[in-house]
């Protein structure tokens, strides 16, 4: 019985470290993601990896404070209702495109969005009552080739 007890110790420990192994190696072969519960957007012919912000208090928080955004990573707001909302660049270190969505499909975009200082900073809105938000790196909506009525799908 003691051999018994012994050899599934064994085991056990064996199983855990081959378990921690593979995921520590699953984890630095892993390029490094600054953004926390990833998802994968596609929009239109394009695939982000997109944080998801779908509390009032991600909603105000957004990319503010961070230093930079992976090209192929974003924010993707999602909101109970269609409404004109209203964006702001307070507190951002690098430039935006911002892709309004209603529904599933592209509605609009507010392109290459300066940071801003202080407390006078312009709000950006969609041309339409949007349910839908993703945020990108400055420059990447003409880049990509994305345009009005573009299907948006989250995996």
């Amino acid at each position: 019985m003691r051999n018994n007890f012994k050899r599934i110790f064994v085991s056990l420990g064996v199983f855990i470290i081959l378990l921690a192994f593979g995921g520590l190696t699953r984890f630095l072969l892993m390029p490094p993601l600054p953004l926390s519960a990833t998802q994968i957007l596609e929009v239109g012919q394009n695939k982000f990896l997109v944080e998801i912000a779908d509390e009032p208090s991600e909603h105000s928080r957004g990319l503010s404070g961070r230093k930079n955004l992976p090209e192929n990573q974003g924010m993707f707001f999602i909101f109970p209702d269609a409404a004109v909302l209203s964006f702001w660049m307070s507190g951002m270190k690098f430039s935006l495109d911002i892709v309004w969505i209603r529904s599933d499909e592209i509605i609009g975009f507010s392109e290459n969005l300066p940071t801003a200082s202080g407390s006078d900073y312009p709000f950006y809105s969609p041309p339409a009552p949007a349910d839908k938000v993703l945020e990108i790196n400055a420059g990447l909506v003409k880049k990509m080739g994305l345009k009005i009525g573009d299907r948006v799908l989250l995996y």
